[in-house]
Parts: structure tokens; C-alpha cells; sequence
């Protein structure tokens, strides 16, 4: 067995490796119900990068058996320096210690190079534990965990009734609300977005729906957004069926009063009351609050979006 820096001409046995490789991981449900899941396995794509200069050649290494790949891991390079893009072990050659030698020679290159660290350029899904654990042997360390991406599932629901507190109205949102839902947005998330950033989003969806966007208003002015977006499926059949919880927050000065739980509470009726269940929502960590009252509200969480780091130098 030798372990080779990856040329351009083995680029059709490498992506066949990879595509083997990650087919297993195209059957779980994607993290998200609003976009299919990325194409990476596909074989024109991987062959597109394989060949491309986003390859970053001198830290991309092979491991070779009677002159094919069974082992790789495959740099790119990126924004902030070069990462990890694909790395991956034929199943019959596996806990043979092949995968952890070839990112060692990238490693030894990179450190060569002057790279202080290395991470992967994509996100691991925490579901794929066997490369949560490779990373986890290799000393690599979660980048910034408590912000990280978690994907959180409600199963079922049972409709209930929204109790706002004297005083509020639920509502939900019409075109000419716009100006007023972005300023809610921009203050409770951050950001100076206007209405064609919303336009272009969601309302441009074949399936957007105002009916599941809603809204809690205070003396004629809204103070709490919250959204269920649903799909079917029917427009890309490798999206699946379900509601997905979106932009949820309160002003701070009316924070307190339960309106996060109530306009959640109206999304999950909408979705349920239309059999589009589950219901997922993404959120981070560092959210406290707000994964409490997901989990009081039948969330569990299943799966993280991580993305790992190593020092070098």
C-alpha cells in the first residue's frame, strides 16, 4: 500500500471512491426540508472539482492498491485557507489506519506550507458518528460548538389553542406588512435587510403560504414574527414532506410574556391542521431560551451540523 499525492489523472477512480463511500449517507433525511440535499454524490459534480483548481493538489493524498484508489482525503481550497472537502476509505479497506495516513501527508504539507491550522471545508453531519470519531482520533476539536447549526423534530402535534396576553393580537402576514415584519427581523436577528430579501427567499417558493407566517401585535404594531413553512415534496422529490419552523422572535421590550411559545404553538397548528408533519427547526446551542421551549414543546434534537479544526503549527 503507498500513499500518493492525488494527480489529476486518477480524478475518475477517486470520484467512483467517494461516490461509493457517501452513497449510504444520501438515505438519511436531509437537515433541512426547505432545500434538497447537496449534490455531492453525484459523479459529474465530484469530477468537476476533482478536475478543477479548487483542488488544493499539494495537501490531497491517496492511498493506492495494485494502482487504484481505496483511500483519500482531498483538500480544497477556500475563503479562509485550504480544508478538508472529502475524505474517505473504501468499506473493505477500512480500520486499516488508510484515511488517517493520507491526512497526515496533508497535514505535513500544509504545516510546510505555513498553515497555522486546518478544517474541514464542509459540515459533518453528527449523525455520521464514524467520522465524528475519525476527526475526534485525529485531534481535531468542534469549531466554535456553541454556534454551531443543531436540527431539532417535533414527530406530532396536537393542535391547541394560542393564548396571547391582554392586550396582543395574532395575525398573520399580508405583503403590505413587510416593511414593518423586516424591521422586526433586522432587530431581533441582526442584519438591514429589506422586503426583496424577503420577496426573493420565501415568497418567491412556489410553496410560500402567508397563512403559515405569523405575526403578534401590540397596540396596532408587530412585536413578534414566527413562520411554518411547509413543502411537499412534489417540487424536488428528494425534499420530503414536512413543515420547517422559521424566524421566531419577540421585541425585547415585550419578551417575558410567553409570545415566542404562542406564535410556535400557531405555526405548529397550521402545519399539523394541513398533515404537514414532522415539524423541524434549526436553532444553535448558544440559544438556551429558545431550545427550552422547543423541547417543552415536543423538539428533540437529532442531528448537528459541525465543522472541525486542528492547530498545525
Amino acid at each position: 500500500m503507498q500513499i500518493e499525492r492525488y494527480t489529476v489523472e486518477i480524478a475518475a477512480d477517486v470520484a467512483s471512491l467517494i461516490e461509493e463511500c457517501f452513497a449510504e449517507h444520501r438515505k438519511a433525511p436531509p437537515l433541512t426540508f426547505l432545500a434538497p440535499p447537496e449534490p455531492w454524490t453525484r459523479l459529474e459534480d465530484l469530477l468537476a472539482t476533482l478536475t478543477s483548481d479548487a483542488l488544493y493538489h499539494e495537501a490531497s493524498h491517496v492511498a493506492i492498491e495494485d494502482g487504484r484508489p481505496v483511500s483519500t482525503a482531498l483538500a480544497i481550497r477556500g475563503p479562509n485557507g485550504p480544508g478538508w472537502w472529502r475524505i474517505a476509505t473504501a468499506p473493505r479497506f477500512r480500520r486499516q489506519g488508510l484515511a488517517a495516513a493520507c491526512v497526515a501527508a496533508g497535514e505535513s504539507e500544509l504545516a510546510a506550507a505555513g498553515q497555522h491550522e486546518v478544517r474541514t471545508h464542509a459540515t459533518v453531519d453528527s449523525r455520521w458518528e464514524a467520522a465524528d470519531g475519525f476527526r475526534r482520533s485525529l485531534a481535531y476539536d468542534l469549531d466554535d460548538p456553541d454556534r454551531r447549526n443543531i436540527t431539532m423534530v417535533a414527530p406530532q402535534w396536537t393542535p391547541r389553542p394560542v393564548e396571547l396576553p391582554d392586550g396582543y393580537q395574532l395575525d398573520t402576514l399580508r405583503e403590505n406588512h413587510l416593511d414593518e415584519w423586516m424591521a422586526v427581523r433586522n432587530e431581533v436577528f441582526g442584519g438591514a435587510h429589506g422586503p426583496g430579501w424577503f420577496r426573493e427567499r420565501f415568497m418567491s417558493r412556489p410553496d410560500y403560504d402567508p397563512a403559515g407566517w405569523k405575526i403578534a401585535r401590540h397596540e396596532g404594531r408587530i412585536v413578534g414574527i414566527s413562520a411554518a413553512v411547509c413543502t411537499s415534496g412534489e417540487r424536488d422529490p428528494e425534499c420530503l414532506r414536512g413543515a420547517q419552523i422559521e424566524w421566531v422572535g419577540v421585541l425585547h421590550e415585550h419578551r417575558g410574556l410567553h409570545l415566542g411559545e404562542e406564535l410556535v404553538v400557531a405555526c405548529m397548528n397550521y402545519a399539523s391542521e394541513r398533515d404537514f408533519l414532522p415539524v423541524l427547526l434549526i436553532t444553535q446551542p448558544f440559544r438556551v431560551p429558545a431550545i427550552r421551549l422547543y423541547e417543552k414543546l415536543g423538539f428533540a434534537t437529532t442531528a448537528a451540523w459541525h465543522r472541525w479544526v486542528k492547530r498545525l503549527i
